[in-house]
């Protein structure tokens, strides 16, 4: 509570981003600063699978049932006649949709990306768009696209040692590149090192335990770590492997400490990879792909891919609309309304990614260990109406009741739910607390007259929808007597009081996760911003059984135990609550209504171009952009 805070900034909404932690869609893999009418004619079309037309959720008086011929269950398989003019846009929940028309080759794929045009393809950087990457290179292991488990991929086996300091990896024979050499373990070996040792690199921390990489032999890759850890295969191991031969030179003509593949040309000599497209050329509006159809696991459908670049979300719904892109991906909530006029499909993608408010235990403006009560923090979430907002803020298409901070579905616990609306609930725990509303002014007060007065800072960077949701949360308490702040401030002015002026209540966050587990240092005691700068627990909660689940979850080397841990994390930090949870939001992502294939990915919404195919469907193009 703070007693003459700064003024809010009530009116200023910004564009879509993370808060002080850059946007996985936009700034890949980062985290925390590292993640009308079709002409006359029968056609045949496929049914789309888990579809609900748009405005009538399934389940609700007017929801097209399952077994219409718009809608088939998401084990079965249908192909029927159409009507003239198709139905138009369509909602898919499904997470695994099934498609009706058989995979034919030939085409071009047009997806148009966010991210601002780039020539650094330096492949550890990251600042290259990630679609690109993903699009010509592999990984070892890939994280499975429900579940974000490291699954097979470059690599066919690995095994862990039992005191968890080694990992030998079988790699998958008869992978060659786009020049047409092997692949083989020291492309490994110099992949992961570079990402460790790059100057340049954008994700190091992945790789602060590693030690040591042994290439065994062609296909045998023996990696030693420093300690145990357990999210090694998660995220270092899932990342993309490139090709020794083409940048040992150039890395190696430059002195230790200093070397990088930034600076590399590019131009001159094309990005090769092991992946599904070959580059086939760079320029200033994108990148263009050749379909690599000697790919291990099968060549995709398309034989082209074209990737182009538009920073402004608007004209990328306009060349959606006149089909000069096949996709639209991120797509706010609130930009629904000006593409549901055209046949097309949205799709509702289940994403690893969380909003929450966490509590500051230690505001030096405010009452001494205000929140050490957890009567007011148990009050304060049942005053939140997640349902509304879950309408108001995301139309339905978000897990606004999912507690915690933990998306990714490996490891989340999905019997913890925030509670039901209860205001009245709020009132009598507030009660109990010693708040009153004594003078009849609508804020509730304690015994010495201190009105229930909060502040919430938010980064002027943050997605949208997390603002929308904290003036909601303001409204809710509003009607219970408790007076919400919402100070939406600039990256320095967020850093400078979450690292040092600590002067807040609640600081707000939403971002994309890793497919391992990161947060330890938000929750431990250990990290407490305010004692250890390489922390990031930025509201000094402590709690000795949450300490004891990450202990346990650092010293695990399997899944198993990793996810025991993680479990028990949960269940400790929602008894005890932390924050305020905000669940988690999904990903929306627009297709055409003509390419079939798609299925959803939790780490990159579009990671599987190789499996989408153009129909013989007519596509609706607006005439009035440009069709």
């Amino acid at each position: 509570m703070v007693a003459e805070p700064p003024p809010e900034e009530e009116n200023v909404i910004k564009t879509k981003g993370s808060g002080s932690i850059p946007d996985r869609r936009t700034a890949p893999l980062t985290r925390r600063g590292v993640l009308g009418a079709i002409g006359a004619g029968a056609l045949v079309i496929a049914a789309d699978v888990g579809v609900e037309p748009r405005g009538q959720p399934r389940g609700t008086p007017g929801a097209t049932p399952l077994g219409s011929p718009d809608v088939v269950p998401a084990t079965a398989t249908a192909t029927l006649m159409a009507t003239p003019i198709p139905p138009p846009l369509r909602i898919i929940r499904d997470q695994q949709p099934v498609y009706g028309s058989e995979p034919s080759r030939g085409g071009t794929l047009r997806l148009m990306r966010p991210s601002a045009a780039r020539l650094d393809f330096n492949p550890v950087s990251y600042r290259q768009d990630y679609q690109v990457l993903a699009s010509y290179l592999d990984p070892l292991l890939r994280p499975d696209p429900l579940t974000l488990e490291p699954a097979p991929w470059l690599a066919e086996s690995w095994q862990v040692s039992g005191d968890g300091l080694a990992i030998t990896i079988q790699l998958r024979p008869g992978v060659r590149w786009h020049d047409g050499t092997p692949f083989t373990a020291r492309d490994v070996r110099f992949s992961l090192m570079a990402y460790r040792d790059d100057v340049d690199t954008g994700v190091g921390s992945f790789f602060v335990t590693m030690d040591e990489v042994e290439d065994v032999d062609e296909l045998e890759v023996l990696v030693t770590l420093l300690e145990p850890d357990p999210s090694w295969l998660f995220n270092a191991a899932t990342l993309l492997i490139f090709q020794a031969a083409q940048y040992e030179p150039f890395w190696e003509a430059k002195a230790l400490g200093e070397r990088t593949l930034t600076g590399f040309d590019w131009q001159r000599q094309l990005p090769i990879g092991t992946g599904a497209w070959r580059v086939r050329s760079i320029t200033t509006n994108g990148v263009n792909f050749d379909c690599n159809e000697t790919y291990w696991l099968a060549p995709p459908w398309f034989d082209q891919l074209a990737l182009t670049w538009n920073d402004d979300r608007r004209e990328r719904i306009e060349a959606w609309r006149a089909g000069r892109t096949d996709f639209v991906w991120p797509l706010p909530t609130e930009d629904i309304p000006l593409v549901d006029d055209l046949p097309g499909r949205l799709y509702v993608a289940e994403a690893a990614s969380v909003m929450f408010a966490a509590f500051n235990f230690a505001n030096p403006t405010g009452l001494p260990r205000f929140f050490d009560d957890l009567r007011l923090r148990q009050a304060l979430t049942l005053a939140v109406d997640r349902g509304r907002y879950a309408a108001e803020v995301f139309e339905g298409l978000a897990d606004t009741f999912a507690a915690g901070t933990i998306a990714q579905p490996w490891a989340r616990d999905e019997e913890l739910r925030s509670p039901d609306f209860d205001p009245a609930a709020a009132l009598d725990l507030l009660a109990a607390a010693g708040w009153a509303d004594a003078n009849d002014d609508g804020t509730l007060e304690n015994g010495n007259g201190i009105p229930f007065d909060l502040t919430v800072i938010v980064c002027e960077d943050a997605r949208r929808e997390l603002l929308l949701v904290l003036r909601s949360v303001k409204d809710d308490w509003a009607a219970i007597g408790v007076a919400l702040r919402i100070q939406l401030l600039r990256v320095d002015e967020f850093q400078a009081r979450a690292l040092r002026g600590h002067d807040f209540d609640l600081i707000a966050y939403a971002y994309d996760l890793y497919p391992g587990f990161t947060d330890f240092d938000l929750y431990g005691t250990a990290w407490d911003i305010r004692s250890n700068r390489q922390g990031w627990n930025p509201g000094g909660y402590a709690n000795a059984e949450a300490d004891q689940a990450l202990a346990e979850f650092l010293r695990a080397t399997d899944v198993a135990s990793q996810r025991r841990a993680l479990m028990q994390l949960q269940r400790v930090v929602n008894d005890d609550l932390f924050g305020l949870w905000f669940g988690f939001p999904a990903d929306l992502v627009l297709g055409a209504i003509d390419v079939d294939g798609y299925q959803p990915n939790k780490l990159w919404q579009m990671a599987d171009t190789r499996r989408l195919w153009r129909t013989e469907r007519p596509r609706v193009i607006d005439p009035g952009n440009g069709g």
